[in-house]
């Protein structure tokens, strides 16, 4: 099963403290990333957070675990679990699975040049965005391109023209393999969200629990 957690900072007439995450939080899973601004430590934070409660929740001993990294730098547990975070303006998720790898990716829908990008997308892709020129559009497949380089532990070591998401099953063209992922969509209201899974005769269930920071 794949559960997810979701924070949305909308929904909280407080928002938590940073010190206050930093003191709940393993150590181990604190971010590497340097923040400029203290509102994006605090949703990187979140979103380790969760991944905490999750596992705790699956019965995991944070003391008894350690995260490397993979050959392109992706986070792995020592354990048969998998997870991936994602946050953007406010939402954070976590997706923690014991049927494999897994990718999230989250973004708000919000106005963008779009022409700057079209170097990221297939001519295929290109042509559906110039067709529906909307953020929506242009996000719904952003979040597959990043979800399904999460899912095979590739960051930007593959060009986005070399991920083509046009359909249900993404592929990425790399290392003269052909990566495959399903996609799966988690709706968040205002945001656009896609998880990726193997490709498999099902696509896995996505529970979505509560969890309190």
């Amino acid at each position: 099963m794949i559960t997810a957690a979701i924070f949305d900072s909308r929904v909280y007439s407080e928002l938590p403290r940073v010190q206050t995450l930093k003191e709940k939080l393993h150590p181990m899973l604190y971010p590497e990333t340097e923040y400029a601004f203290e509102n994006e430590l605090l949703i990187s934070l979140v979103s380790r957070l969760l991944l905490q409660r999750l596992l705790e929740k699956k019965g995991i001993s944070i003391q008894k675990l350690h995260i490397h990294k993979g050959r392109y730098g992706k986070p792995l547990l020592t354990s048969s679990l998998e997870f991936s975070i994602a946050h953007a303006a406010g939402v954070a998720i976590c997706l923690v699975s014991d049927e494999g790898a897994v990718g999230v990716d989250v973004e708000l829908i919000r106005s963008i040049p779009v022409d700057e990008y079209k170097t990221s997308f297939t001519h295929d892709e290109w042509h559906l965005i110039q067709e529906d020129p909307t953020p929506q559009s242009f996000f719904n497949l952003w979040t597959r391109k990043e979800s399904l380089l999460k899912l095979h532990g590739f960051g930007m070591q593959v060009p986005l023209r070399q991920v083509d998401v046009l359909h249900l099953t993404g592929s990425i063209y790399a290392e003269d393999i052909i990566y495959r992922g399903v996609f799966v969509r988690l709706d968040i209201e205002d945001y656009v969200c896609h998880a990726c899974v193997p490709e498999k005769d099902s696509i896995p269930r996505i529970e979505i629990v509560a969890v309190e920071l």
